[in-house]
């Protein structure tokens, strides 16, 4: 070998270090472990909480495609466009178009639900914030709308629990936006999300498998439009119920009964319940 001068092994000595540098760092990036996988999850899930919760008023379009469970026990196909606004901490407008036509208002004191489709509406009472109306949506009528997660003040205790398993995937890129892949388990439940990872930490698609949902087995849904600094007018979350559609009775527990219609709005109306 031959003899190096001092700068030149000095040069050489620090390239190394820089090297063995960048290699722990690249290293640390890619959690190994399923420890290190769930802790990665968990944080970027926080992050994207963190930054959704910070947000007074946001809106949202999400694209929907269900597999959904019928009365017969098969299932069918449904794709929805959803337009959520919501102005915390009690209010929420939301608009789905596609297999259903549907809107929902809740202003702080209750819930209304137009059917377009049956020009039908129902009405029911709701608790005093968002927060609780949702907790109240699932424990009086079965009913967890998917989205519902992503609104609540801390989106990160609605998706995670001390049961939750898995966590960061890899990188990928959800309609030319780099994101982190998050995969978890849960009772009852096997989710995915992907998570800009440059930029706000928001969510770009997420995906469900329900083992126990007697409603929806399946579930793949996208994010778009993303606003956390909506400016929405009071008005938007007044109920409009067009004059000639007929009230029907809002009934608790509505997924149990034979005729029940098989969507996840909240408080869904029985139409059989219609008045004479």
């Amino acid at each position: 070998m031959r003899n190096l001068g001092s700068a030149t092994r000095n040069a050489l000595g620090l390239l190394g270090t820089i090297v063995a540098v960048l290699s722990v760092a690249c290293g640390a990036s890619e959690p190994r472990t399923d420890a290190e996988r769930l802790a990665r999850g968990r944080e970027i899930v926080e992050r994207m909480s963190t930054k959704l919760a910070a947000a007074p008023a946001l809106s949202v379009t999400t694209l929907e495609e269900r597999d959904e469970i019928k009365k017969t026990g098969g299932t069918q196909k449904a794709t929805l466009t959803r337009e959520t606004m919501v102005r915390r901490p009690d209010r929420l407008y939301s608009k789905i178009s596609g297999d259903r036509q549907n809107e929902i208002w809740y202003d702080g004191v209750g819930l209304t639900i137009v059917m377009h489709n049956d020009k039908i509406y129902g009405q029911a009472r709701a608790p005093e914030t968002l927060d609780k109306t949702l907790d109240a949506i699932y424990e009086r009528y079965g009913v967890a709308p998917p989205l519902a997660d992503y609104i609540y003040s801390s989106p990160a205790k609605a998706l995670l629990t001390n049961t939750t398993t898995g966590g960061w995937v890899g990188r990928e890129t959800v309609a030319g936006q780099p994101t982190d892949h998050l995969s978890f388990k849960d009772t009852g439940v096997n989710w995915e999300v992907w998570i800009a990872s440059t930029g706000d930490p928001l969510p770009q698609k997420m995906a469900a498998d329900f083992t126990d949902n007697k409603r929806l087995r399946k579930i793949v849904m996208t994010f778009k439009d993303w606003n956390l600094a909506s400016q929405i007018p009071d008005d938007r979350f007044a109920p409009k119920v067009p004059p000639d559609y007929e009230g029907v009775a809002v009934v608790q527990r509505a997924r149990v009964l034979k005729n029940a219609p098989q969507g996840d709005d909240p408080a869904t109306p029985a139409p059989q319940d219609k008045k004479k």
